[in-house]
């Protein structure tokens, strides 16, 4: 895939207006939040200069600029109507995945950027970055996920209220970000998403450009480093999937940290629940007019 560059004016500034950078937090169904935030918000594709995503992030963002976003939420419910549990261990006995999460996600992603939804994300004018985890060199992916995904749950348990990870870097883990935009097909961009999302036993291993990749949180679940240097972006607001501790969240410089006020109803994996989806949307949607005043002070700095 190649890189596009930012759309600059004349003076090699930000189009007048913009200069802000979306950044979007995997999560699993958490991460529906931000669907919530964004219905609030739509205002800010128009002050935007880039975007970053990871994991579940990805697909909000998929949903959102595809202009499907409803009927894509519509088509999940029935797609995953017949799942009363998210782990059975006793399907690979039978020859059956242990979870019944990655087809559902697929055709809900391919739902998504159909009747025109792909040409709709790759018309935008400014960066949609997908960030994706290359394993660490020399070890094998079955080993990498087992040894990727534990350290990342151990770090979060050793550091409450850790927002951005290292630990998977420091064995090796190294990001591997594409734009939306770049794939040539509705299936290459699915697959970026999937990618991006891949958490076994959940979602199989990813593959782009020709390598095994795992979920972009195992380097960063918030991938604002991806902006940081990017032309064009003076400000970020960050979009979290779940609470953090009050001295983490707000204003942080440059960046914006907007985080669920409590914890969204639906856990990350929960394909049983679609009631608990609809409310981490609407809490969303809810706490966006609480959040307003701080993302205002940081829209009247753009340029």
């Amino acid at each position: 895939m190649r890189r596009r560059s930012f759309r600059l004016s004349s003076s090699g500034m930000p189009e007048r207006g913009r200069g802000l950078g979306l950044v979007f937090a995997g999560g699993g169904n958490r991460a529906f939040y931000q669907l919530g935030l964004m219905r609030a918000w739509d205002d800010l594709w128009s002050r935007a200069s880039a975007v970053a995503a990871c994991s579940a992030g990805a697909c909000v963002v998929a949903m959102l600029l595809s202009g499907r976003a409803e009927a894509t939420a519509d088509f999940w419910k029935r797609r995953r109507a017949h799942v009363t549990r998210n782990i059975n261990w006793l399907h690979p006995l039978v020859g059956k995945p242990l979870a019944p999460h990655a087809p559902i996600y697929r055709d809900t992603v391919n739902f998504c950027l159909a009747d025109g939804g792909f040409e709709r994300i790759r018309s935008q004018p400014f960066p949609l970055l997908v960030l994706t985890s290359r394993l660490p060199r020399g070890l094998p992916p079955a080993a990498a996920a087992v040894l990727g995904l534990a350290t990342y749950s151990l770090e979060k348990q050793f550091k409450r209220g850790l927002t951005h990870p290292t630990w998977g870097r420091q064995l090796g883990f190294r990001p591997a970000a594409f734009d939306m935009r770049d794939c040539a097909t509705a299936e290459d961009l699915a697959t970026l998403i999937l990618a991006s999302s891949a958490t076994p036993p959940f979602t199989p291993l990813g593959r782009v450009a020709g390598q095994t990749v795992l979920d972009g949180g195992l380097v960063d679940n918030v991938p604002a480093f991806l902006l940081d240097d990017l032309p064009g972006v003076t400000r970020q607001a960050v979009l979290m999937s779940r609470p953090y501790p009050a001295e983490i969240v707000g204003r942080q410089g440059r960046r914006l940290y907007v985080a669920p006020l409590t914890p969204p109803p639906v856990s990350r994996w929960d394909y049983t629940r679609p009631d608990l989806v609809e409310a981490t949307i609407a809490q969303g949607e809810r706490e966006a007019s609480l959040h307003r005043p701080a993302l205002d002070a940081l829209l009247d700095e753009l340029c």
